[in-house]
């Protein structure tokens, strides 16, 4: 039996946590099989709530990473 914290999320999950965003970009994360955990630690990373930002060696990794990324990807660039 796997271990429920390590369940990949859902699309219904992801959406909840993210918030209104395209179907590709939902389809990427759910590629990572990042666990709703994980997605939600990289959400606040990338909006600012993480609460270690600014303090070296800790950045996120793996599949936190992964979805900081793909959201990152996403934030329209400044003209």
């Amino acid at each position: 039996m796997r271990d429920e914290a390590r369940k990949p999320a859902s699309a219904a999950e992801i959406r909840r946590m993210v918030g209104d965003i395209d179907d590709a970009v939902v389809s990427s994360i759910m590629a990572t099989q990042a666990s709703a955990a994980e997605v939600l630690q990289a959400v606040q990373w990338f909006r600012g709530g993480g609460g270690l930002e600014d303090e070296p060696g800790h950045e996120p990794h793996g599949a936190v990473r992964a979805v900081y990324d793909i959201l990152q990807a996403e934030e329209p660039s400044d003209p």
